[in-house]
């Protein structure tokens, strides 16, 4: 537990850019898990965008979470190189909020997967 509280509050660029990959791991496994979730029929999409994605076509859900995203980040994290201390613990509070965020959906994710696991043994 300490190491975890410990890696959220380390805020230099080197930190950061450890927990922007992690954001976007998390983000491509969301939708992994979405799309198997979904195709169980029992779970739907929350994000109203996404929902019309998955439902219309699995393979462009796909790109958009993993192409879009991959950019998105890479232009934070080289703006980030420029930063100031105070901008890089501002973004540090930012990044750890979506980084827990991501976290949850994913733990979410997994309950859900072996609820339907077991049910449907």
């Amino acid at each position: 537990m300490f190491f975890i509280i410990s890696t959220l509050k380390t805020g230099d660029l080197c930190s950061i850019k450890r927990k922007l990959i992690s954001i976007y791991l998390l983000n491509v496994t969301d939708i992994i898990f979405t799309i198997i979730l979904v195709n169980t029929g029992l779970f739907l999409e929350f994000n109203a965008i996404m929902a019309s994605l998955v439902n219309n076509s699995q393979l462009l859900s796909i790109i958009v979470k993993v192409l879009l995203p991959f950019a998105l980040l890479l232009g934070v994290y080289q703006r980030m190189k420029d930063a100031t201390v105070k901008q890089l613990y501002q973004s540090n509070i930012i990044i750890n909020g979506c980084l827990i965020f991501y976290g949850l959906i994913n733990i979410s994710h997994v309950v859900w997967c072996i609820l339907y696991a077991v049910v449907k043994v």
